[in-house]
């Protein structure tokens, strides 16, 4: 079944939206309208990207035929991106895996046996008792993708094995700023839009990375007549509404904000009642910042002087003000984790912390009560001994059990409920490089066994060949997954995954509990992750450990507090609450001191810097000079585009409609110089590798950079070796490089942006 984009604009019940991204409509359904020849409509949510949007399943003879919007979703409102309308596609796909497969052959030959999940589970659980006992727990390591799955499950099963290397890209992707703020003031800090006086649009392009949610509440705050700074190297979306526009050089943000906070301090433009009574630094922080003149910051930053004097002062006189998180800043290398600091530092210096209209974490009474992952991942049950072994802990402690320990520490001094503990599996992990090279290396112990679910690691991971080399050399790789994929072509055995709307989701956050019902039974083999994993652990001897038999049920104990199950909770779609502002003045924050740290205690006694100082990146214009002279062009990767999402949609036909090649964006004027004609193949090249990809100027793009779309992979090439779905020629991995030096110090998040290219024809 393939249903294009051309028939779903035919659908009536399709009706276009005035919000607009990029070109591609949102829509919302109209009942009046109704879908043509259905028989049945079923509630349901889409999980192809990070939101669980709320949507419609239109049935005709037992399947869906049609996604539109829920109107009903309290959340949503009736909203669907063209991502969304892709899941009739997705479910009823020809290529989807639907059984268990075991390989057969040599790795990566491309031939595969069906066969049972016992048979499979049986085999592997086996072959991973063999492995524990001969190389202990910490054999086993794994890598998670991005909120397709529940992460929870996976690391309960972990804990209960006794491995601590799990690992995924949390290093570039959120999972900085989290860890960072909840070692600033105790907790991740969000806002609404809405309700600010002026909204910094920092590293992030809301039409394309969240544009049912956040993209609508910006235009709705732009109606209001909130002010816009934004900050991108590119002119995104939001820079049309924006009253400040700083086209702001790749990788160098971290100095602007420096300079913003210097500016902020000696203009007294600073909550000084805030300041003395609820930081500890600040006199630290002004001696740091001092060198971080305007002047010095406009060099590095390529912006003009009075643009960022007058930005600085707009968001320091507004009130309230928001510097929403984004994603671009985790991704730049060096300085990912400062930036996280620097932005956690301007919304504590200007007041805007924990305000109606600023940024808050607080959760509501009612939300607080639910059971989340601190209570299902089985945290004790890894003992300090196999903590001690997880891999890059020693090099990046702020990152493993050393930095959560500490943070969960702080946590818990704050009344039960007032913050979420902080995650696990976004804060607590492995890192990547050091997992990949225990394995090709066995050093400083072999790492024998991997799983993979809901993660394709050569297209998601800096350095592919480096990945290529580790997942050939394990002596046992499980994946699960929908497709396969260049990953799971190496693997033993891949497992066929459930799609989301064929599993229960218990959506919960600080503010509100919502129930994601499934609106269809699995098809075929297909199971969720929980049955994966429990499989597993009842073979290795978790009976006790994994009581609940199914996600319901999972969910009725997580509800249990508030009193009501997950079909209840779905009969009345959820629950919000109104949220407290300030409760840090009965409490104090969930750090060391009490207070909003300016200067880092556990930052500092994890080794790492206590202040933010920028770092100019290894491979930019102002650093190597003969990189400069070979690669003069500045290299952005990872930007969101529909209706793709990282690696995934590369098989659906109405996807490939609207994205048949891998892009490269790049000025007119720049591709003339070069001699490079629009729509031309040409080849990227960095100092780390190249990959072959298509050329699209734009006058989005600044003369001097250019941006590489990221995920890309052929399904429609042959899966064995050597081809791997032609994994190694348009993969913008191939172009990042992940040795530490090129990495944050306190996470080791590796670049992958603010890199150095040239572009030639191919």
């Amino acid at each position: 079944m393939a249903i294009t984009r051309r028939k779903f604009l035919h659908y009536s019940a399709l009706v276009t939206s005035s919000l607009a991204v990029s070109g591609l409509p949102l829509y919302a359904y109209d009942p009046k309208a109704g879908p043509e020849e259905h028989d049945e409509v079923r509630r349901s949510y889409c999980g192809l990207c990070h939101p669980r949007c709320g949507t419609l399943l239109h049935m005709k003879n037992g399947k869906v035929f049609e996604v539109s919007g829920d109107p009903d979703h309290p959340v949503t409102r009736g909203l669907i991106c063209e991502r969304g309308l892709l899941m009739p596609e997705h479910i009823y796909h020809p290529e989807r895996i639907n059984h268990p497969l075991k390989r057969k052959g040599q790795r990566g030959e491309g031939k595969w046996q069906r066969i049972s999940w016992e048979q499979a589970l049986d085999e592997v659980a086996e072959k991973l008792a063999g492995l524990r006992d001969d190389f202990g727990p910490e054999t086993l390591a794994f890598t998670h993708g991005t909120s397709r799955t529940h992460h929870w499950d996976c690391r309960r099963f972990f804990n209960l094995f006794g491995s601590p290397n799990v690992c995924g890209v949390n290093n570039i992707c959120m999972c900085p700023s989290y860890a960072t703020e909840y070692a600033t003031y105790g907790g991740m800090a969000r806002g609404n839009p809405r309700q600010a006086q002026c909204v910094v649009v920092w590293g992030r392009a809301a039409a394309n990375s969240s544009p049912v949610q956040t993209w609508p509440a910006l235009k709705q705050a732009r109606e209001k007549g909130v002010k816009f700074i934004v900050v991108d190297p590119r002119r995104i979306e939001e820079v049309e509404f924006a009253d400040m526009w700083l086209q702001i050089r790749p990788g160098t943000d971290l100095a602007l904000m420096l300079g913003w906070i210097r500016l902020i301090i000696e203009e007294d433009l600073y909550d000084r009642e805030f300041v003395g009574k609820w930081t500890v630094g600040f006199d630290e922080l002004k001696q740091a910042v001092k060198e971080y003149t305007p002047e010095k910051v406009s060099r590095i930053t390529w912006i003009p002087v009075e643009q960022i004097k007058a930005a600085a002062r707009l968001y320091a006189k507004s009130k309230p003000a928001q510097i929403p998180y984004g994603y671009g800043l985790d991704k730049q290398g060096v300085n990912s984790n400062q930036c996280a600091r620097a932005r956690a530092i301007l919304r504590a210096i200007t007041g805007n912390l924990e305000i109606e209209g600023g940024e808050t974490f607080s959760q509501t009474p009612q939300a607080a009560k639910v059971r989340g992952e601190f209570d299902l991942v089985a945290a004790e049950a890894i003992g300090p001994e196999q903590r001690g072994k997880q891999l890059g802990a020693d090099t990046y402690p702020f990152f493993g059990f050393p930095g959560w320990e500490r943070n969960m520490a702080n946590n818990q001094k704050l009344p039960q409920g007032m913050v979420s503990p902080p995650s696990m599996y976004r804060t607590c992990v492995a890192h990547a490089r050091d997992v990949f090279q225990a394995a090709i290396t066995g050093k400083p112990y072999p790492v024998k066994a991997m799983l993979s679910v809901a993660s394709n690691p050569m297209l998601s991971f800096s350095d592919s060949k480096m990945v290529f080399e580790a997942l050939k050399s394990l002596e046992l790789y499980v994946v699960m997954e929908y497709y396969m994929t260049p990953s799971a072509a190496l693997a033993d055995y891949v497992f066929p995954s459930a799609t989301t709307v064929e599993q229960p989701q218990l959506w919960s956050t600080g503010g509100f509990c919502m129930s994601c019902p499934p609106g269809i039974d699995p098809l075929y083999e297909r199971r969720d992750t929980y049955q994966f994993y429990r499989g597993l652990g009842l073979r290795l001897g978790q009976e006790k450990d994994w009581p609940w038999e199914n996600l319901e049920q999972v969910f009725d104990y997580c509800l249990e507090p508030v009193g009501t199950t997950f079909q209840q909770l779905t009969k009345d779609y959820g629950f919000f609450g109104s949220p407290e502002y300030k409760r840090y003045e009965k409490h104090g924050f969930g750090t060391p001191s009490g207070k909003v740290e300016l200067y880092s205690s556990l930052f500092e006694e994890l080794g790492c810097d206590p202040l933010p100082r920028y770092k100019e990146p290894l491979w930019s214009p102002e650093g190597d000079s003969e990189i400069a002279r070979d690669f003069p062009l500045i290299l952005i990767t990872g930007s969101r585009f529909m209706p793709m999402y990282h690696s995934e949609q590369r098989q659906i036909e109405s996807a490939r409609e609207q994205v048949p090649d891998p892009l490269v964006l790049m000025n007119p004027d720049t591709a003339e110089e070069l001699g490079l004609k629009n729509g031309q193949w040409v080849k990227v090249a960095s100092p780390q590798g190249e990959g072959r990809v298509k050329l699209q100027t734009s006058t989005i793009m600044h003369p001097r950079m250019v941006d590489v779309q990221h995920g890309w992979w052929f399904p429609e090439r042959q899966q064995g070796k050597p081809e791997l779905f032609g994994v190694f020629e348009s993969n913008a991995t191939l172009l990042c490089p992940m040795d530490e030096k090129y990495c944050s110090p306190e996470i080791g998040s590796w670049p992958h942006s603010a890199l150095m290219c040239r572009v030639e024809s191919a």
